[in-house]
């Protein structure tokens, strides 16, 4: 006897994949400029270059990808603005590190560093220093 399942049995398959295999979620990363001029932003991963966006005080970016179990999926952006001294960058996100993180992380580019949205706070306030 062949038993057929139904939609909900195969969304529900997949759903129960994702929780068992969590490194296949899509993650979107959101940045915005908290500065009070310009700033250039370069996104990069190892194998995608998602190019250089300029960012008006308060204006945001996002970009999407899906994680992958077999490779280390790691973006990091450089970040440069008037009277910066220098290209300054971060690991944007790490899924060694931000495997855990919420569908979509939120980050804010501040002077210092970086501060990512916090969802047990409800603040941005989980920050970091630029890396050197």
């Amino acid at each position: 006897m062949v038993t057929i399942g139904t939609m909900n049995d195969i969304v529900e398959a997949n759903h129960k994949v994702d929780h068992i295999f969590p490194v296949f979620v899509k993650k979107t990363v959101v940045i915005t400029n908290t500065l009070k001029v310009q700033l250039k932003v370069h996104y990069k991963s190892k194998d995608d270059d998602l190019g250089v966006r300029m960012l008006g005080h308060d204006e945001s970016f996002h970009f999407t990808f899906r994680t992958t179990l077999f490779f280390r999926t790691l973006f990091y952006c450089s970040f440069e603005w008037p009277g910066s001294n220098g290209l300054h960058w971060y690991d944007i996100y790490d899924d060694m590190i931000n495997h855990n993180d919420p569908s979509t992380l939120r980050w804010l580019i501040k002077p210092l560093g970086t501060c990512m949205w916090d969802k047990y706070t409800s603040l941005y306030d989980i920050c970091d220093y630029w890396k050197k």
